[in-house]
């Protein structure tokens, strides 16, 4: 026995209106070609369906069983299409989010506020990286659909300019540099300076310490990998930190203290995605952080890619 999808629907339409005119004409079909499908259904399952006479229709005891289990079979089915069509429209789904530290800020927080208010059937998965060239690593392997990644790009992705912010010192309150409202990178050429220096690829030492490290880390310079560890080194007098600006609001301590860095470019961040996409949702996600991006005025500054 083999009964379609759409017979179900027809019997359905039939059941609801009791008249075969009125549920053709809510069908789209010609009557006489909803009776010739309710006779075939009959035929299929063996047995009638309706009561016909001149005067009415009605179902039949058969009928009546059936009606709840088409209804169940008819709404599940169009649950899934309707739930494959919004998948399809980027609008349910699963969208994978990577990120490392504090991601974009108050920006990336916005961000996602309004994408999980505007798309609530689709799940937000925060992927933290360990590293910022794994950040973008992971799009690029489409470990993540798209993330909040720091510049410069070192793969070959697509990018919308989300961020840019003053590089800050961070500094031990004792500290000499204290006494200035700002310092010039000439100012810490001689003092150690803390980083993931052995996770840093050679685009990243460049963009962040050119300025005050021309020949890259120095012996005296220290390594470590998070915010946390890097700002405990500072605490401690023994080292400097450079930071993104919102790295002072998002991680301010008694025991630290920030001062602008004047003549060195910015720091920017970017939401990275692979050219190719696979997952509608990620369309909607850069669609959602253009509207916000745009309302939160253009002072972004501009991004050049350097490829993989």
């Amino acid at each position: 026995m083999h009964i379609e999808l759409r017979h179900l629907r027809y019997f359905l339409a039939v059941a609801e209106e009791l008249n075969f005119t009125r549920a053709a004409e809510r069908l789209h079909i010609a009557q006489p070609a909803l009776s010739a499908q309710i006779r075939a259904l009959e035929s299929q399952v063996g047995c009638e369906l309706f009561a016909r006479t001149t005067r009415k229709v009605e179902l039949t005891a058969n009928g009546e069983m059936l009606l709840e289990d088409a209804r169940e079979i008819v709404g599940r089915a169009e649950s899934a299409v309707a739930k494959l069509q919004a998948a399809s429209r980027g609008e349910r789904g699963l969208l994978k989010v990577g990120f490392v530290a504090h991601g974009a800020g108050e920006t990336g927080t916005e961000i996602l506020r309004r994408f999980a208010e505007a798309f609530p059937s689709i799940e937000t998965e925060l992927v933290n990286a360990s590293t910022l060239e794994a950040l973008q690593r992971h799009v690029f392997d489409r470990v993540t659909d798209v993330a909040f990644v720091w510049l410069p790009l070192l793969y070959d992705l697509e990018v919308l300019p989300a961020l840019s912010e003053r590089k800050l010192v961070a500094m031990h309150p004792d500290h000499p540099l204290i006494r200035k409202p700002a310092v010039n990178g000439s100012d810490l050429i001689d003092e150690p300076i803390v980083a993931p220096w052995e996770y840093y690829p050679p685009e990243f030492l460049e963009a962040w310490f050119d300025p005050f490290r021309p020949a890259g880390r120095r012996p005296d310079d220290p390594h470590a990998v998070s915010i946390d560890e890097c700002l405990s080194f500072v605490s401690r007098g023994v080292a400097l930190f450079c930071v993104p600006e919102s790295v002072s609001r998002f991680y301010s301590r008694p025991d630290v203290v920030f001062r602008p860095i004047l003549d060195v470019a910015p720091a920017q961040v970017a939401i990275a995605w692979c050219a190719e996409v696979r997952n509608p949702a990620v369309t909607s996600f850069v669609e959602t952080a253009r509207a916000v991006l745009a309302e939160g005025g253009g002072d972004v500054a501009s991004i050049q890619s350097t490829g993989s």
